[in-house]
């Protein structure tokens, strides 16, 4: 049986049984920034933590979303791909979304090194060849 769980930071609603929750949605309110940000990555931690397979971010009632913030998803992230859950954000506005990508690749880069492609010129012409092989067969 599949339930959902909301936690909205600076005003926790909760459901009571965490326990057998396999998705948490977490819905933050208003400005993402400042001590709200300390709050929020703390109830997303302990949704990571608790999910037993991942958690929703839904950003639809976010009027804002700082720098610190993004900060707060990356590392919802990157815990996410440790624990091996998933974490999914939805209705992140644009702008956000492109702060959002260009942190995320900032932090890989710090991570991995520079990080490219590697395959998809290759990997594209490889394909095409054996769709072609595969159809003369």
């Amino acid at each position: 049986m599949n339930k959902a769980i909301t936690i909205m930071p600076s005003v926790v609603f909760c459901c009571t049984d965490t326990t057998s929750s396999n998705t948490i949605v977490l819905q933050p309110l208003g400005y993402l920034a400042g001590l709200a940000v300390l709050d929020f990555q703390s109830n997303l931690e302990q949704a990571l933590e608790t999910a037993a397979l991942g958690v929703v971010v839904d950003l639809q009632q976010v009027e804002a979303l700082a720098l610190e913030g993004i900060t707060a998803l990356i590392i919802g992230l990157e815990l996410a791909a440790i624990l091996g859950k998933s974490i999914v954000f939805q209705s992140m506005d644009l702008a956000s979304r492109k702060t959002f990508i260009v942190e995320w690749s900032r932090s890989r880069e710090i991570c991995f090194g520079p990080w490219g492609d590697l395959f998809e010129g290759e990997l594209e012409k490889f394909f095409g060849v054996e769709i072609l092989r595969s159809q003369f067969c």
